[in-house]
């Protein structure tokens, strides 16, 4: 019951914020919300959805094409990065955090935790200008600054920028974990009977610190989601933003449908993290 009123509300929330934009207007420095309008266009989607004008969009002038034919190359294209990124993220802060939780280097732990305070955008903005001006002292060219096409999409840049910061946020808080761990009972008996530190890594510290990364894996992903929009954005990916965004003019039918591809990427990219955990979890689980 709680998972279909879940559903229920997420659909109806979607409907209504793909709406507001459409029914605003403001006259004589007056603000106001047209009901009306937004009871219209959600009929007007339901109505679409029988006779399939709901999953048509237009471009250019007179222009109308199939949404569902066009959206599998944008959404697998978002999914590719936040994947790769969501397991890079995930493995190097689960590794860097067993070292961050006992290094004394307070320089090392300054510089990550500045790294965490860059917003994604300036972030884009160094890499970028770093990449051109190597370019152009050496000749060198590490990187795309942007995708020029469908079949050249830049790579390393936007991972990194997708990396970054929820890896930074993983380093943190798992640190605090891993602590509390070293700290526990049997830890320090494992210590007392001679087990190397990488023994106990491995056998006792991951295991523990696994269910504290699950219940933080929505906060992550949802760091990752809203750098996505300004990641595809600056480095010109043709991923799933660039149908919110790339349009000529405002589509109620193209919103609400990407809108609804944006959760399902969220969740597809979700599970998969936590098969990547459970399969951690296995390979970890010693008695």
């Amino acid at each position: 019951m709680k998972m279909a009123l879940s559903i229920i509300g997420l659909i109806a929330f979607i409907y209504l914020l793909a709406a507001i934009p459409l029914s605003i207007t403001i006259m004589d420095e007056n603000l106001s919300l047209s009901i009306r309008t937004i009871s219209d266009l959600v009929k007007n989607y339901v109505t679409g959805l029988l006779n399939g004008e709901s999953f048509t969009y237009q471009e250019g002038k007179n222009r109308t094409y199939s949404y569902l034919q066009d959206i599998s190359a944008y959404f697998f294209t978002s999914l590719r990065y936040l994947l790769l990124a969501g397991f890079l993220s995930v493995l190097i802060g689960m590794l860097i955090s067993a070292w961050y939780s006992k290094s004394k280097r307070e320089w090392v732990k300054d510089m990550i935790g500045f790294l965490g305070t860059i917003p994604d955008f300036i972030l884009v903005i160094f890499l970028q200008l770093g990449v051109v001006f190597i370019y152009e002292s050496t000749g060198l060219r590490l990187a795309r600054v942007a995708s020029r096409s469908v079949d050249e999409n830049a790579y390393l840049l936007p991972l990194i920028t997708l990396t970054l910061i929820p890896a930074i946020y993983l380093i943190r808080t798992l640190s605090e974990r891993t602590y509390d761990v070293l700290s526990e009972d049997y830890i320090l008996t494992a210590k007392a009977k001679g087990l190397k530190k990488r023994v106990i890594y491995i056998n006792h510290v991951v295991r523990n610190i696994l269910p504290f990364l699950k219940a933080d894996l929505h906060k992550v992903l949802a760091i990752m989601m809203s750098n996505l929009f300004i990641v595809e954005y600056l480095f010109n990916i043709r991923g799933l933003t660039a149908m919110l965004f790339g349009g000529t003019m405002y589509q109620y039918n193209l919103i609400v449908n990407t809108l609804f591809a944006l959760v399902f990427l969220y969740l597809m990219v979700y599970w998969s993290i936590r098969l990547l955990i459970l399969l951690l979890e296995r390979v970890f689980a010693h008695d």
